[in-house]
């Protein structure tokens, strides 16, 4: 039975995302028994997702895991971060799932498109993620409002805000070391977590014991909100 609830067998999933999250999710996916394509960098221009997409001409999850992110001090913050930031966050995201969504409904067998969002969309934990905690925010409407047009097609959309995993570093030439709340070991009840304690909720939502949840943002920070 948990097998039949859990299981992935004759699924199809896209992954993108170069962090480790993306990975462990990858992984299990497979051991679950989906059909994976990991594509940890792909160019998200609407030229370049089509030609993504192309390569998954049958799809039913989505997990969508890639961002640009990085603090940046107020009077250090250009337009043209705040412009990259956004196109690979907030466009790159609508165009992943648009185009996912196409793919799913040509095939009528409905889907899951899965979003990887952060803690800083709903609540700032990094002084300086002027750019990134927004448009993670901007994620987060983009999954509730696809996840409102597109049930009817059997496709529900879902978000992981991920707090307190340790993953890649921020990018090189990023002028403002993290701090603030999210830096401080007391606010974790729980401790950090591992990109393994994210990847079982995706498991969830991509598989038929989600099938029921549609438009959720799913909070997986050791308890960083109630601390």
């Amino acid at each position: 039975m948990l097998d039949s609830l859990f299981g992935l067998p004759g699924k199809s999933a896209l992954v993108v995302g170069a962090g480790k999250v993306p990975h462990a999710i990858a992984a299990l996916f497979e051991r679950a028994g989906a059909a994976v394509t990991h594509a940890p960098e792909p160019e998200l221009t609407e030229q370049g997702v089509k030609a993504l997409f192309d390569g998954v001409p049958q799809l039913d999850i989505l997990v969508n895991g890639a961002i640009v992110t990085g603090p940046w001090p107020l009077d250090d913050l250009m337009m043209d971060e705040w412009d990259r930031v956004h196109a690979t966050n907030v466009r790159g995201a609508f165009l992943l799932m648009r185009q996912a969504v196409r793919t799913m409904r040509a095939h009528g067998r409905g889907g899951r498109l899965i979003n990887l969002s952060t803690i800083g969309s709903v609540h700032p934990v990094l002084h300086g993620n002027y750019a990134y905690g927004s448009s993670r925010a901007g994620t987060n409407a983009l999954t509730r409002q696809f996840a409102l047009d597109c049930a009817a097609d059997g496709i529900a959309s879902n978000a992981i805000l991920v707090g307190a995993i340790p993953s890649d570093p921020f990018p090189e030439g990023c002028p403002m070391p993290p701090k603030g709340p999210g830096v401080r070991p007391e606010r974790f009840p729980m401790g950090h977590g591992t990109p393994d304690d994210v990847a079982p909720v995706a498991l969830l939502l991509a598989s038929a014991a989600g099938r029921y949840i549609n438009g959720q943002t799913i909070v997986v920070d050791g308890g960083f909100q109630i601390a």
